[in-house]
């Protein structure tokens, strides 16, 4: 298991895994063979309806996950190009979740991830698929 940790860049705000946004998710993760995660608890202020958590945080959760895996794979000026989540049942407030990340395919300048939250037994509740895309900053690099 590797532990990954990311160096000082100028994201460190980020809402979902930014250590210095005092109103963020900050998510941390953990690269393991092919899969990549993070634990995450969500607290009441993130409900939509009572007890459940909003939508749009588990969309930008599992948009972390796959986004962060691409990072951690050595890869940077990656963005979201499309995402989709399939909402399987509602996630309750204030449990243990892990949200985990795949590589699924990788061609030209996309990234094929699918993702997955779960509680503490494993069950899935949303899922997700995203194409990351390598922006021009990256392939400039890469040359």
């Amino acid at each position: 298991m590797k532990i990954y940790m990311k160096a000082e860049r100028p994201w460190n705000k980020c809402f979902g895994c930014g250590p210095d946004n005092p109103i963020g998710l900050r998510l941390e993760f953990t690269l393991e063979g092919d899969l990549f995660w993070s634990r995450y608890t969500p607290p009441p202020h993130f409900q939509g309806y009572n007890g459940i958590l909003h939508g749009g945080i588990i969309a930008t959760m599992l948009d972390e996950v796959m986004a962060n895996h691409v990072l951690a794979l050595g890869h940077h000026g990656i963005v979201t190009a499309e995402l989709t989540v399939r909402y399987v049942q509602p996630v309750p407030i204030g449990i243990p979740l892990k949200i985990v990340s795949r590589l699924m395919g990788e061609r030209r300048r996309l990234f094929q991830m699918e993702g997955w939250l779960e509680d503490d037994t494993g069950e899935v509740l949303a899922r997700g698929s995203a194409k990351m895309m390598m922006t021009e900053m990256e392939r400039k690099e890469a040359r």
